[in-house]
């Protein structure tokens, strides 16, 4: 029925399989634990770790609401209007920093963010975009920005321009809390002078007002005054303790170049001369009136001030020997041993000579002295433009080729000249007013040539000057004119004859058939319309003989005349008495009322350091 062995086989395989499935069920039961356990421990770490997140929630959100809190006050005060009254730059500083942070989380926050910048667009002309900004950045535009300093910065920036300046904003603060602005303002800088130099001066001066000593604890910061509502690109930063070394490298600088020894620009040596010029004046208040010291000072000053008139000179595109020739003719002009030895013909020559230097105000101070000695020393008042021929009669001069005899015949062609001379100026200004008209009515059209209205216009420009000149040349000869009608009369008067007009000569050379002399001592009373004029009207006055009147032109420059204070018309002209002329009578009452400055007035003014050493 079984085989031998075959039920032990069965029997084995049995308990085998009751065996492994046993095991199997125990492994099923174990790992059905292990799973239970490790969700249950998941379960418990997740709750655990979800409590800690929550905690940590709510502490980070009661840490954020805190700085909410914070930042409440602040961004509230914006809103009122005491706050914009007279706000410090760092408290908007702040309100901005805070209104940037929570504006993009909490629409209360964005909404003054968009008031604060609507109120410095209109209050301080500030428009600043949507970023975070450093806040001692932020406090000096406001600064600078303040409406007060920019009605100031506008007006001095108006003013700088008109003289040919370069106005500059600057704070002042304190490096270590760059919030806090100590001072603010504006300076000035002249063409040639170094910003940064300026900049160490006015820091300089500032701590000087407030007892402080200039080191680390302040900083001056300048930007250029442009018209931006917080002011332009910065161009200078000194600190405290750099602002002495800054000033006196200028110095050194200033120096080598009022000698020569470093080279510049015409504005630099300009602004180097005057700079020069204020030391050397301030030097000189220190000392005592009368030193040796004192006196050079004085010398150096008048050097540095002829220097400083012939770098403007030169700036102006003159020629600046003309200011050192002319400050030395008019140093010889004011010695009274000059004006004792020079003949008539030699003051000629130096009028000759100033007359043909080119217009500037050199030859004019020049003109202004010589004419200024000719009134006071010998009554003469002349007109530039007078030829140097006609100063030479004027004053006697035996060398001139004219005779005296000519000097009504030389009258009429000067009012003829003067006659010419009117006319071309009439004529030019007439010419200017057309292009003027011309250009006008061309720029008024919508196709209008631009180029041909400049052209225009700066011919008109041309012409004007042009009719200037030719007028100052016809009264120049209208005055010369004048005074050789004058001074034919004087001669008459001391020869006892009268001179013949022109027509009255020609008259009588029709009628008798011979021309005169221009200076007749016969009576032509039949050909005269009537008595010349002044005949029986003045007590006659004593005439020397033509031989005693000679020898006064010899001498033609002698001793100056003295005039009565009291207002005597007898003046020493030429060393005879004689009537003050009309014109010089006119002139010498303008004098005495003040009108006129006598003596020559001073130079114009070249400079900004003072009025020199006295």
């Amino acid at each position: 029925m079984f085989a031998p062995g075959e039920l032990d086989g069965q029997e084995n395989e049995r308990t085998t399989n009751e065996i492994t499935g046993a095991a199997g069920d125990l492994w099923s039961e174990a790992v059905r634990v292990a799973l239970t356990v490790a969700e249950i421990v998941a379960v418990e770490v997740s709750r655990h770790r979800q409590q800690k997140w929550e905690r940590e929630r709510q502490e980070a959100a009661r840490s954020v609401w805190e700085d909410r809190q914070r930042a409440e006050p602040v961004l509230r005060d914006t809103w009122d209007e005491d706050f914009w009254k007279d706000p410090e730059p760092h408290d908007i500083g702040r309100a901005w920093q805070a209104a940037t942070e929570w504006a993009p989380s909490d629409p209360a926050a964005a909404a003054t963010l968009q008031h604060l910048r609507r109120q410095l667009d209109e209050r301080y002309g500030l428009s600043l975009a949507d970023v975070q900004l450093n806040v001692p950045e932020l406090s000096k535009a406001l600064a600078l920005g303040s409406p007060g300093l920019r009605q100031e910065a506008a007006t001095a920036r108006e003013d700088a321009e008109r003289w040919g300046e370069t106005s500059t904003l600057y704070v002042i603060r304190d490096p270590a809390d760059p919030e806090q602005i100590l001072h603010r303002g504006e300076l000035r800088t002249v063409p040639g002078e170094q910003i940064e130099a300026a900049a160490a001066r006015e820091l300089r001066q500032w701590c000087a007002d407030q007892g402080r000593k200039p080191d680390g604890g302040t900083v001056i910061e300048t930007v250029a005054n442009d018209g931006s509502p917080a002011g332009g690109d910065e161009t200078a930063r000194v600190t405290g303790e750099r602002a002495e070394a800054v000033v006196e490298a200028e110095t050194r600088r200033q120096r080598h170049l009022v000698s020569g020894a470093e080279t510049g620009s015409p504005e630099e040596v300009h602004h180097a001369v005057l700079a020069e010029m204020t030391r050397t004046e301030e030097a000189g208040q220190l000392l005592a009136e009368g030193s040796d010291e004192r006196s050079g000072l004085r010398e150096t000053w008048k050097r540095l001030n002829v220097q400083a008139q012939a770098v403007t000179a030169e700036m102006r595109g003159e020629d600046p020997r003309h200011v050192y020739q002319g400050a030395d003719l008019r140093s010889r002009l004011s010695t009274e041993s000059w004006w004792a030895t020079a003949r008539a013909s030699e003051v000629a020559g130096v009028w000759d000579q100033v007359d043909k230097w080119p217009r500037s105000p050199a030859k004019e101070r020049t003109f202004v002295a010589l004419k200024d000695e000719l009134f006071a020393r010998h009554g003469l008042d002349l007109e530039s433009g007078t030829p140097a021929k006609t100063v030479a009669e004027l004053l006697g001069s035996t060398e001139s080729a004219a005779p005296a005899a000519t000097y009504s015949e030389q009258a009429a062609k000067a009012l003829q000249e003067a006659k010419r001379q009117y006319g071309q100026s009439f004529d030019a200004a007439t010419d200017s007013a057309r292009l003027k008209r011309q250009a006008d009515e061309l720029a008024g059209r919508p196709d209008a040539d631009l180029s041909r209205v400049e052209r225009w216009r700066n011919e008109a420009l041309v012409l004007d000057g042009r009719a200037e000149l030719h007028r100052t040349l016809a009264a120049a000869a209208d005055r010369g004119a004048e005074q050789l009608a004058e001074r034919a009369d004087g001669q008459a008067e001391e020869l006892g004859i009268r001179p013949v007009p022109e027509g009255l000569r020609e008259a009588y050379a029709e009628r008798w058939g011979n021309a005169p002399s221009a200076l007749s001592d016969t009576h032509l009373g039949e050909l005269a319309a009537g008595p010349s004029p002044g005949t029986g009207t003045e007590a006659p006055s004593a005439a020397p003989s033509p031989a005693a009147g000679r020898p006064g032109r010899e001498r033609a420059s002698a001793a100056p005349a003295t005039v009565d204070a009291e207002g005597a018309e007898a003046v020493a002209v030429a060393g005879r008495p004689t009537r003050l002329p009309p014109a010089v009578a006119r002139r010498r009452s303008r004098v005495r009322a003040g009108e006129i400055p006598h003596p020559p007035p001073a130079a114009d003014r070249s400079r900004t350091a003072g009025s020199g050493i006295g």
